[in-house]
Parts: structure tokens; sequence; C-alpha cells
């Protein structure tokens, strides 16, 4: 499985910045984002599964 790091706007819109097929690299690099950017209010980073965005399309 692979897991992908994302950016999530406020408005609801994701992309896709980095993919790892493991799950502790991807949420190491989040946090190794947050250290360096630190935490804004406007977006977030976030771990998804790599599929994620098929399975919403099919739904």
């Amino acid at each position: 499985m692979t897991w992908e790091v994302c950016i999530r706007y406020s408005n609801g819109q994701e992309k896709v910045l980095r993919s790892y097929r493991n799950r502790e690299k991807a949420l190491r690099c989040v946090d190794a984002i947050y250290n360096t950017l630190g935490y804004p209010l406007h977006l977030a980073y976030i771990v998804r599964a790599g599929d994620a965005q098929q399975m919403f399309q099919s739904a």
C-alpha cells in the first residue's frame, strides 16, 4: 500500500506532495514539514492511503 503526503487547503482542495510505501516515513515527513514551517491556520498536511482518490471517484 502507498501513502500520500498531501496538503489540504481550507476550501477542501488537496494536492499530493509525495508518496511513500511506509506509513511511518510519511508521518515523519509531515512532522518535519510542521517543524520547519510551523502550524498555519489556512491549510493542513495530511497522510492518506494512496488509493483514496480512486475510492472517492467510484462512490
